[in-house]
């Protein structure tokens, strides 16, 4: 004589913290997913890119006709705006992609009034390159990957772990994708492959961690250096070898357009240093034998695994990470659960007995 009735309800107010290096992509997000899951929303974008956050209110002020209180944004610093809103006793959710570090303050400033968070917190992705993948198609993929967004996201294949037996073929072919990549102001020139880096601290930090490398034995095949154009943070896509697993630039986020490369003489051995890492975000394999590529994916401590393909997830998907990557996910059915709460009715009812 009961009924079980399950509702999804709006979790309530949403805070978004936006980093600088997909301004709107991750904004449209995390918007789209609290307005259409019923949420309100206060979004801060990153101090170094607020512009584009700015013109996409605009946009939503003069023709989404969202009435006033639904989508709000607020700008300044993380350390500052951004620990207020997740320590705010009115904010019910908070949504941040960054590093771990701003990931940790956010959950230390939520776990004042036991807020959920919704945290993805970068990523240090393995690309696996057996001796029975397609080397062209190896190498046409993690160069796609490592060298989107000029090596400034979350997912870019950040470092390879390649069979001894193709090694040398892999990283000739790398090289000459690296070298062909030109340089250009996306606003003007539309066919350049590259833009500048986000300010000149990351240029400084990306060459520190190419030339730490090399004095720990690391050998520059291609790049090293910051590249000679008139203005802008440009750094040469950069391939390294003979880099040990337990290097730094095998350890640590990038961050940019570098590529260090480790070889393995078992898929066993390849498998432990692509899970030797406190990250979980993405990763990948090149195989043409689907008994490894299954052997990968079903050992792999990633919350994605691209296979023979560059890593950037789709929408309908879901975007998850393990470990320090994160918490909840983004996108598909999943990632709108994250916006949700649930409550749960026992309806009892007598019976009509006649």
């Amino acid at each position: 004589n009961e009924n079980i009735l399950v509702y999804k309800k709006p979790i309530g107010v949403v805070a978004g913290i936006i980093p600088w290096n997909f301004p709107v992509f991750i904004l449209a997000r995390k918007v789209a997913t609290a307005l259409m899951t019923g949420c309100t929303v206060v979004i801060k974008p990153s101090q170094h890119t607020p512009n584009t956050t700015m013109e996409f209110t605009r946009i939503v002020d003069e023709m989404a006709e969202v009435p006033a209180g639904i989508y709000n944004v607020v700008t300044g610093a993380g350390s500052e705006i951004g620990n207020a809103l997740a320590s705010h006793k009115d904010v019910h959710m908070v949504t941040m992609t960054g590093s771990i570090t701003a990931g940790t303050k956010v959950m230390e400033a939520a776990a004042q009034n036991i807020t959920k968070v919704n945290l993805e917190l970068g990523g240090k992705a393995p690309a696996i390159v057996t001796e029975n993948a397609d080397l062209d198609l190896a190498a046409e993929e993690i160069t796609t990957s490592r060298l989107a967004n000029n090596g400034q996201a979350c997912t870019n294949a950040e470092r390879v772990y390649v069979h001894e037996s193709v090694a040398e073929e892999l990283t000739r072919k790398l090289k000459e994708k690296f070298e062909a990549q030109t340089f250009g102001d996306p606003r003007k020139d539309k066919e350049a492959d590259l833009g500048p880096l986000v300010n000149q601290d990351r240029l400084e930090t990306v060459d520190e961690m190419v030339q730490n490398a090399v004095s720990s034995g690391a050998k520059v095949v291609t790049g090293g250096e910051a590249a000679d154009v008139a203005a802008g943070f440009f750094y040469k896509p950069t391939i390294l070898t003979d880099v040990t697993h337990e290097s730094d630039i095998m350890t640590d986020e990038i961050f940019g357009p570098v590529l260090p490369i480790s070889t393995f003489s078992t898929l066993d051995e390849a498998i432990e240093k692509a899970n030797d890492t406190v990250y979980g975000l993405s990763s990948s394999v090149y195989t043409e034998d689907l008994n490894e590529a299954m052997r990968v994916i079903n050992e792999m401590k990633f919350g994605e695994t691209y296979v023979n393909r560059e890593n950037f997830e789709a929408v309908q998907g879901y975007h998850a990470g393990m470990r320090q990557s994160g918490l909840g996910g983004t996108d598909g059915k999943y990632g709108v659960e994250d916006f949700l709460v649930t409550q749960v009715v026992y309806m009892q009812y007598k019976e009509n007995k006649k």
